[in-house]
């Protein structure tokens, strides 16, 4: 059984392991978010796939091993994507534990932004979205807060799985859907993803979801960029140069839209 520690920008450990006979996953470090959403919260999301919890032991988590990835152009085509998420944002559960607090602060943005190096207008075009982030967070509305790519699996008998529930809390649908934008997406891209969701979630209209997910994508830019360089992410320079030459020119083609 493999040792190999299989997270990539999250901080806990991630191993699979053999546990009591049993091929698992182990996260070593596991946050309190996390542990309290399998132990509580699971269960009462009706409809949505998470990882079997298998023991608790401190902070160490040991839950099902989910054996088959996906690709991200799967993810975008499957409907059950899209029904799971919707079901997550209806739901009707409470949760009893403090969950995660999503917010973009003006500090975060700063911080990010002396690691971009981006052009002044750039920089003047992020700060502005950021001033307009409530739309992301003043929402009763549950969120995973983390389903991108590599958080998505494939049991055996075919169910599609979301786990890494670290970031479990509340906010707007488009947290959730941003990261199934293929990099950082055109407008046609949005529109593509907003309109495989709206068939099962009719309470956000399409424009303010569209809206929506390009104030998450500039979001996410900031807290990956903040989360790369606090954790000394041996592929921080990678993503940074990448974000550098995409930013500028993406956000001349999408900000009209805002």
């Amino acid at each position: 059984m493999s040792n190999k520690d299989l997270s990539k920008m999250g901080s806990a450990r991630v191993t699979l392991i053999n546990h009591n006979g049993v091929s698992c996953i182990r996260k070593q470090g596991a946050g309190e978010v996390e542990i309290s959403f399998y132990q509580h919260a699971a269960q009462h999301l009706s409809g949505v796939n998470s990882p079997k919890l298998l023991a608790v032991e401190g902070n160490d988590l040991f839950i099902e091993h989910i054996p088959h990835s996906l690709t991200l152009n799967e993810l975008q085509a499957s409907t059950e994507v899209y029904q799971q998420l919707s079901r997550i944002h209806q739901s009707p559960y409470s949760p009893i534990f403090t969950v995660k607090e999503h917010g973009w602060h003006a500090h975060g943005t700063e911080a990010a932004l002396a690691s971009l190096n981006l052009p002044q207008v750039t920089q003047d075009s992020l700060l502005c979205i950021q001033q307009h982030s409530d739309a992301l967070f003043n929402h009763n509305t549950l969120v995973s807060g983390d389903a991108n790519e590599g958080n998505w699996g494939r049991r055996d008998n075919g169910q599609i799985v979301l786990f890494d529930w670290e970031r479990f809390g509340y906010g707007s649908p488009a947290i959730d859907l941003a990261p199934l934008v293929s990099r950082m997406g055109t407008l046609s891209d949005y529109e593509f993803i907003v309109d495989q969701y709206l068939p099962h979630n009719s309470l956000i209209s399409r424009e303010d979801l569209i809206r929506q997910l390009i104030i998450a994508k500039s979001w996410i830019v900031v807290e990956v960029t903040n989360i790369l360089v606090a954790r000394n992410n041996p592929e921080a320079s990678k993503y940074i140069q990448w974000y550098r030459e995409q930013i500028p020119t993406w956000l001349s083609l999408v900000e009209g839209r805002l």
